[in-house]
């Protein structure tokens, strides 16, 4: 089977967000996998529909018990199957750590060869949010489990592809580094509106700015 464009899209943004690809061979073969929590199933439910031709069955509820916050969650996920289509899509975001034996997902060098309107939307919905609404149309999208390279990457692939200025801000959590956010400000939040806005899912929209401080 081969990708059409919307689900390249949907891979390339979502694997900048919270989808990743799983491999059990080192790299050799890859699925898809994405989650969500429970108040996003409609939006985990879009992504099932433009990748069902890869799933051999639909999304599936779920309950975990997390120790640490004494507090059981609620999610639901669904998994692609393996095909030699993702294997394109593993080179690109994963390395091998042979200290770790695991795989290692960053952004990849030539990600702007792929970043298209689609696929940034995909993206934003993915790990974006609004700073303060409100009080600012500005926007943030949550890079901090990239290194700082690849955050860079991303702000470069911004300016270039479509002329977004964006900021990298520090994350901390308990005084602790914890790596680089992208900071939409006031002056590009809307022209990276109009970028993305064609692509947005209904329910995702509550997390872009409307231009009046308030959201979509």
């Amino acid at each position: 089977m081969k990708l059409n464009q919307q689900q390249k899209d949907l891979i390339i943004g979502t694997l900048l967000g919270d989808g990743n690809l799983q491999t059990e061979t080192k790299g050799r073969q890859w699925r898809y996998r994405a989650l969500q929590k429970a108040e996003s199933k409609d939006y985990l439910f879009h992504k099932y529909e433009i990748l069902q031709s890869f799933c051999t069955s639909q999304p599936i509820f779920s309950e975990i018990f997390d120790e640490r916050t004494q507090k059981t969650y609620q999610r639901w996920y669904f998994n692609t199957v393996v095909d030699d289509c993702f294997r394109h899509y593993g080179n690109l975001f994963y390395t091998f750590n042979p200290k770790t034996q695991q795989m290692v997902k960053d952004v990849p060098l030539n990600i702007e060869l792929f970043l298209t309107p689609c696929a940034v939307a995909y993206w934003y919905m993915d790990d974006g949010a609004l700073k303060w609404l409100g009080k600012s149309n500005a926007m943030r999208i949550c890079t901090e489990s990239f290194s700082e390279h690849g955050v860079i990457r991303l702000q470069k692939a911004l300016k270039n592809l479509f002329n977004i200025e964006t900021n990298l801000v520090r994350k901390t959590t308990h005084d602790v580094f914890v790596g680089y956010r992208l900071s939409i400000n006031e002056k590009n939040s809307s022209k990276f509106r109009e970028i993305i806005q064609p692509y947005l899912v209904e329910c995702m929209k509550y997390k872009v700015s409307d231009g009046n401080k308030g959201h979509l």
